[in-house]
């Protein structure tokens, strides 16, 4: 790994430079997601050498192209089964995988459930920005988060959204949810996860710049992280049955699971 020098970001050496800038809307949360993780690398003095990132497709894909470490890019959606084949291959590596809801949809979550009732050890880091919205038209017939509900007048589609519930269910050791905003508390859970033996998961709540979260059109960047930060509250130790945003006046954050 080379290492860094006095001129230099402190991370800097740790980004492919041939690579950036990114493709990231300007504000959006994956870009501070990533720096987040990088700088936490640098603060717990991480053996780079042993630390892997997988990212799928979408927005977060692009994460293991920035990024100098050993990495792989699964280009069908199946990131989490890229982490799990270099974990078995290199069980001394820290893998992390960084994925969205288009890696969910395209894999049925097949790949999720079965790592965690395996207790593989990774770090999934989940940014959930809700585009499988867009796709309200579709049935996604090999997964979970979408279903449709039948009534006598009409067709009505659901859309799970308490990723941190089936974490939990699938036997996650660690689970936590973070917006972009909580970034020192972010840095905290991705340290604690990183020495966690079994499967972790960390969900990052954050507004897309491009598509709306929801029908109210919430406005420019600004307004729109400004309204996380104002629906936020934080709940260490809630119970994960309680995380579903559906229901909720406000957005639940915290650390829920740590065994």
């Amino acid at each position: 790994m080379e290492k860094k020098n006095e001129k230099s970001h402190p991370v800097d050496f740790l980004l492919s430079e041939d690579a950036t800038p990114s493709v990231w809307c300007p504000g959006c949360g994956i870009g501070t997601v990533v720096n987040t993780f990088v700088e936490t690398l640098e603060k717990v003095n991480a053996d780079l050498d042993r630390v892997c990132v997988s990212s799928g497709v979408g927005c977060t894909g692009k994460v293991a192209d920035y990024l100098k470490l050993n990495c792989c890019n699964e280009a069908h959606g199946n990131a989490i089964k890229c982490a799990v084949k270099f974990k078995l291959q290199k069980p001394e590596t820290n893998v992390v995988v960084f994925m969205n809801d288009a890696d969910f949809i395209a894999s049925g979550a097949d790949d999720f459930i079965e790592a965690g009732k395996k207790g593989v050890e990774l770090l999934v880091i989940y940014i959930n920005n809700f585009i499988y919205v867009i796709s309200e038209n579709k049935t996604f017939t090999t997964t979970p988060f979408t279903r449709i509900l039948v009534d006598k007048d009409s067709e009505l589609l659901e859309l799970p959204f308490n990723i941190p519930h089936l974490a939990k269910l699938c036997g996650a050791q660690y689970v936590a949810r973070w917006t972009p905003l909580h970034v020192r508390r972010l840095m905290y859970s991705i340290t604690d996860a990183l020495k966690k033996p079994g499967f972790s998961v960390i969900e990052v709540i954050s507004p897309c710049l491009i598509y709306y979260a929801t029908e109210d059109k919430i406005g420019e960047t600004i307004d729109r992280m400004r309204f996380y930060h104002d629906n936020s509250v934080i709940k260490h130790g809630e119970p994960t049955e309680n995380l579903d945003i559906r229901h909720q006046d406000k957005i639940i954050m915290g650390r829920f699971v740590d065994i």
